[in-house]
């Protein structure tokens, strides 16, 4: 399909979040008793799509969509076990989504439980059983069904472990799907005939021994996960921030992936404040993004993509109304490939009620495949005390055009009534015109109720 041809977009999302009044005191004037937080968040919306041109140049039909997302979650803290007071919390968040019109490859309903886990925690120690998530140090971000548990030892020492079955891809099984790098790429044609996915051959395990104080946070962390009964992650973690003073403190972190005995990721970085109204920070970063890949794909064994990183920023307040912002970073790709991103910019806010906010930044980057150069601009203003707009344009120069554009803007507004304290409206809309869509025009509604205070 001619990218020029108008691709349009029209969203309604309407939310309602809701959450038990603040939690109060004891009769005894103690802790807070238990508290109990309910959201909804509900999206409607309607667009047309269409994928680019197939092989060959093959035309590409357009569907037109009108799917419902539906969002919610529950949760309840320090709820009484009838054996201890205030001692368990519990976790339920899940999604279901209904199609109308062209649901294309997509389900027509479709649905999944994101978590659902109960929490016991006495003193220093806690458990939690059921559908959870881990993330940090060497595990990056892990879903499993299982247990995780942790405490606090003396001085300062903690430990942390957790192990289970992988949450699959609600994907996973879908007709047409096609696993990016499989081993069976072969049988990509015929998804029926690979075998059904077994939760026993996907598990992951691993944990985190820490030090924490005031001025120093030490860790060391392990993680490995399986999939197909094979080896997809083990990874060695290790990170580290220390306060030499007021004014300073420097840190890093780091993955290892054991299986190549190469690094991942790694990065150190320091931040000093020489005075008052100035910010540095400096940093070095080595990345191989491919490590970060499961074992079991055909693309983990290509290593081209590792890169190092080195630059800073800083942060200058000149005076209450404004501040100047800026970074600047080199990337090194290889000895002949290089890059370099940088940004300037400033925050004004004249007054002392910040009623009216603006940014604008200008940054400038350059790869070795190509570059732009950008400019963004934000305003944000309360047009009376429960009224607020906010206003948005992002502009982006190429160096060299992208399929017949040299360059892409985005342009995005809002307006917000908080009715109350606890109510508010906000609708929005964008904009864009991109080297993908010649037309991009969204909308969206939004009611939001928060009680007790929460926002």
């Amino acid at each position: 399909m001619n990218p020029r041809r108008f691709l349009g977009g029209v969203a309604l999302a309407v939310g309602v979040s809701t959450a038990a009044p603040a939690p109060a005191q004891s009769p005894e004037g103690g802790a807070p008793s238990s508290a109990v937080l309910v959201r909804s968040e509900t999206h409607f919306r309607l667009y047309q799509r269409a994928l680019l041109p197939g092989a060959y140049g093959a035309v590409v039909t357009e569907e037109t969509a009108a799917p419902i997302v539906e969002y919610a979650s529950v949760s309840a803290l320090d709820v009484d076990a009838p054996w201890q007071k205030r001692s368990l919390d519990f976790e339920l968040d899940v999604w279901g989504s209904a199609t109308f019109g062209e649901a294309g490859s997509a389900r027509r309903m479709d649905g999944d439980v994101q978590s659902a886990n109960i929490r016991y925690h006495t003193g220093p120690v806690w458990l939690r059983l059921g559908r959870q998530s881990f993330a940090g140090g060497a595990a990056r971000y892990a879903r499993f069904d299982g247990a995780s548990a942790g405490g606090t030892l003396p001085f300062g020492l903690g430990l942390e472990g957790y192990g289970g079955l992988r949450v699959l891809p609600r994907w996973a099984e879908r007709p047409g799907y096609h696993q990016l790098g499989a081993a069976v790429e072969h049988l990509w044609r015929d998804p029926a005939a690979l075998p059904d996915p077994k939760r026993q051959d996907y598990w992951l395990a691993g944990g985190r021994l820490y030090y924490d104080s005031p001025n120093v946070d030490a860790g060391v962390s392990i993680h490995e996960e399986h999939e197909r009964a094979e080896l997809a992650h083990r990874n060695l973690g290790l990170d580290l921030r220390a306060d030499l003073s007021k004014r300073v403190s420097v840190g890093g972190a780091g993955v290892m992936e054991m299986d190549s005995s190469r690094i991942a990721d790694a990065r150190l970085f320091g931040q000093v404040t020489p005075v008052r109204e100035l910010d540095l920070e400096a940093e070095v970063l080595h990345a191989e993004p491919s490590l970060f890949l499961s074992r079991q794909s055909v693309f983990s064994v290509f290593s081209t993509d590792a890169y190092e990183e080195a630059g800073g920023s800083f942060r200058l307040k000149l005076f209450r109304e404004l501040n100047v912002i800026g970074n600047g970073f080199v990337e090194l790709y290889s000895a002949d490939d290089y890059g370099v991103r940088g940004e300037i910019g400033g925050r004004l806010s004249p007054g002392r009620t910040e009623r009216t906010v603006l940014l604008i930044t200008a940054s400038r980057v350059i790869a070795p495949e190509n570059g732009y150069r950008a400019l963004r601009a934000a305003w944000r203003q309360r047009i009376a005390l429960p009224l607020y707009s906010t206003l948005e344009v992002y502009n982006y120069f190429y160096d060299d055009a992208i399929r017949g554009y040299d360059t892409s803007g985005v342009y995005a507004g809002t307006l917000e009534w908080k009715f109350t304290r606890e109510l508010s409206a906000l609708w929005g809309s964008s904009f864009a015109r991109t080297p993908y869509a010649a037309s991009d025009l969204q909308t969206q509604l939004r009611l939001r109720y928060a009680s007790g205070g929460l926002q």
